[in-house]
């Protein structure tokens, strides 16, 4: 009986190893997920005699799976897009609480998501058919899986029409928010004042602006200790779309948690984005310089 006992306390750690490893997900998991989002939005695309194909360029960069998560997010900002256009009841997509390093598994969680979403709508739709099988990929990176999702946004702009600046604002509000529940935790006094507003701006002149942004969240980051990404394979000059600073927003948002997560914010989720209409580059111009400003102010240790 002794023995028994023993030979089962030795195997326990396997067993829990096992099981820990069989749930862990890869890039190339989250990969082949994005394979399957892509023929449901195809079905979607036909459904709504959505011809043609998204040109959408790939990025480079040695992209980490918080990345790939926040493209996931913009999918289903415009997946619930697409049921406002509907005139369906909007869904908030799910938030995540801030973390150093985040595990391929979130993004994997993201991907069932999407696909959950797509099959809602298709039952509302009355559209047939399933997600097809699962084929398993293999040598597939953070970028890769970053890219195929990219694509798929674009695809879904096929959809529910271009981004616009209105939308993007939304996002930066969120940076903004963020930006102010650091400083109240830090009991610092907001200093800093909206820029002078520009007229006459451009998409280019926001992903300028949106540099700067990650710039300073940069700094921080190197004065807390951690890693920083670089993000040049994401300038798009004068063929800049509001989905380029769409995303390039998100991207710093998933940065900005790295600095909430290193200052000890492990609970201070990112509010969701706040409906807004009628807005232009040059607003959105003037916010991002705003939350700069404020970045500034954040204490570093």
């Amino acid at each position: 009986m002794k023995s028994t006992y023993v030979l089962l306390l030795a195997l326990l750690p396997l067993l829990f190893g096992v099981a820990a490893r069989a749930t862990e997900a890869t890039p190339s998991d989250v990969y082949a997920q994005a394979v399957r989002i892509e023929a449901e939005v195809e079905s979607l695309k036909r459904y709504f005699k959505a011809s043609g194909d998204a040109h959408t360029e790939s990025k480079s960069g040695d992209l980490k799976p918080r990345h790939t998560w926040a493209k996931s997010y913009i999918i289903l900002l415009k997946l619930g897009k697409l049921r406002r256009k509907l005139g369906r009841t909007y869904i908030e997509p799910v938030n995540i609480e801030p973390m150093l390093e985040m595990p391929p598994n979130q993004p994997w969680d993201m991907t069932q998501r999407i696909l959950g979403e797509i099959a809602i709508l298709k039952h509302h739709l009355d559209i047939p058919g399933q997600p097809p099988a699962l084929v398993p990929v293999s040598g597939k990176r953070p970028i890769d899986a970053y890219n195929k999702l990219h694509h798929i946004s674009g695809e879904l702009d096929l959809l529910t029409g271009a981004v616009t600046s209105s939308e993007v604002y939304s996002e930066v509000k969120r940076l903004d928010e963020d930006a102010n529940a650091i400083l109240r935790a830090q009991h610092v006094f907001e200093k800093a004042v909206p820029p002078p507003r520009r007229e006459n701006l451009q998409p280019k002149d926001s992903l300028r602006t949106v540099f700067e942004v990650m710039s300073e969240i940069q700094r921080i980051q190197r004065a807390n200790g951690l890693s920083t990404t670089d993000f040049k394979g994401f300038e798009m000059g004068d063929k800049t779309t509001p989905d380029d600073v769409y995303g390039l927003v998100a991207l710093s948002l998933a940065e900005l948690q790295r600095v909430k997560a290193q200052l000890g914010l492990i609970h201070l989720v990112t509010a969701p984005g706040a409906y807004a209409e009628n807005k232009t580059p040059t607003d959105v111009v003037q916010l991002l310089g705003y939350v700069a400003d404020k970045l500034r102010d954040i204490k570093t240790k």
